[in-house]
């Protein structure tokens, strides 16, 4: 008996097998429940295409170390409440708040859905060693194109979300 052909089944079975694909159901089970909190900003990156309709193309990005240094504020806190709804404050140096925003959220998969009055942002999140990266493609530079890559990162500050 030829066992050739049972070598080439075999070889083809685990040659073609692979791990399972990642449970969207339980990442936006981690998402969903690992979200609800304080986070506060800690970087964020913005590469800007096209800048405002030329071919000019550059970096924005700002580190923790020079958050204050280089835009004048204290980290963007972000209110996720169990609700659904979140808060978004933006506070000056001297602790006045400078503006809040307010929406829904919600998680499907991997994306955060955060929904304003007048604004819907989608944002690819990941949750890794208590820090959650938020990446969106966007119209960074209000050029009108939606074509600017944005990546910023927050730090779960506390489990409170008041």
């Amino acid at each position: 008996m030829n066992k050739l052909p049972f070598f080439l089944l075999l070889a083809l079975t685990i040659g073609c097998s692979s791990d399972p694909a990642p449970d969207t159901d339980t990442a936006k089970a981690d998402l969903q429940k690992t979200l609800p909190g304080t986070w506060e900003s800690v970087s964020l990156r913005v590469d800007i295409n096209t800048a405002n309709g030329t071919d000019t193309s550059y970096v924005f990005e700002v580190r923790e170390e020079e958050w204050i240094s280089r835009l004048g504020v204290k980290p963007v806190k972000t209110y996720y409440k169990l609700d659904n709804k979140y808060e978004q404050v933006f506070t000056s140096l001297t602790d006045t708040i400078l503006s809040t925003s307010r929406g829904m959220w919600n998680v499907f998969g991997d994306t955060l859905m955060m929904v304003e009055p007048n604004a819907t942002y989608h944002y690819e999140a990941g949750i890794e060693n208590g820090l959650i990266s938020l990446k969106a493609r966007m119209d960074w530079d209000g050029d009108g194109e939606e074509d600017d890559d944005y990546v910023g990162v927050h730090r779960k500050i506390s489990s409170a979300t008041e």
